[in-house]
């Protein structure tokens, strides 16, 4: 892959609800999440580790808290990439405002180069960069690619140059590529936005994923009102959903 340093380029006209756009109190529980999923990897670990971001139905925000994960992370100076792995429906491009393609897709279904395909979000505000692999062209068959040996050997690749890769993957309710994929993981973020998502789907959403024998890393909730005290826990028309991480981002 080419250096680091060569790839870097500024992201002008930024989402101002993205990485350090955000108010001081998303900034703070971005560094909230970003501290509890560290403390699930043994103290002291260098091997890279793969978490994968979903959600048990569409329009919940995953791909905004990947993307912003992403961003924490890299602010202590580690090696981060994410990876738009929701080649359905890919997001991360336009938040990141990067090119879609070539992405993640291509990567799979064709003979491109690493390099190629790896774009580079450089904050505006401070030193804090790291890498993005778009979803590409959408693909006819996304599951495949997903669960596909070149996927495996990708990835074995990619950890060689990073610290942390992060997945935005499909909700699991919609499709099976997040639980497909889960086991080249080592665990998984559920997002939930607040008063969306019925207790049933949720369930069923961390069953799958129990299913697969795959550690769920924490929870999300997004959309929480800022000061509104819920930060560590949800409880909505649909019933409780525990005690879990919050984001509180709008």
């Amino acid at each position: 892959m080419a250096d680091r340093k060569e790839k870097a380029a500024p992201v002008s006209g930024a989402n101002d609800r993205v990485c350090e756009h955000l108010s001081f109190a998303a900034k703070e529980a971005f560094k909230r999440l970003r501290t509890n999923v560290m403390l699930k990897f043994p103290e002291g670990d260098t091997e890279c580790r793969i978490m994968g971001v979903t959600s048990a139905q569409p329009s919940e925000g995953k791909s905004t808290i990947s993307l912003n994960l992403a961003y924490s992370l890299a602010e202590l100076g580690k090696h981060v990439l994410l990876i738009d792995s929701d080649m359905r429906r890919p997001s991360i491009h336009l938040k990141a405002r990067v090119e879609k393609t070539p992405g993640l897709a291509d990567l799979l279904g064709n003979s491109n180069a690493i390099a190629s395909s790896v774009r580079q979000y450089q904050s505006s505000k401070n030193d804090t960069v790291f890498d993005i692999i778009p979803g590409g062209n959408i693909p006819p068959n996304p599951s495949e690619l997903l669960t596909s040996k070149r996927m495996e050997t990708l990835l074995k690749t990619l950890k060689t140059a990073y610290d942390y890769i992060i997945l935005d993957l499909p909700p699991v309710g919609a499709v099976i590529d997040a639980v497909s994929i889960s086991k080249q993981t080592d665990g998984m973020i559920v997002v939930l936005r607040e008063n969306s998502c019925p207790i049933g789907v949720f369930k069923d959403c961390v069953s799958q994923i129990q299913e697969a024998n795959v550690p769920i890393l924490g929870f999300v909730i997004n959309g929480a009102l800022e000061g509104s005290g819920k930060k560590y826990g949800y409880k909505s028309n649909y019933g409780s959903y525990g005690n879990y991480y919050g984001s509180y981002y709008k």
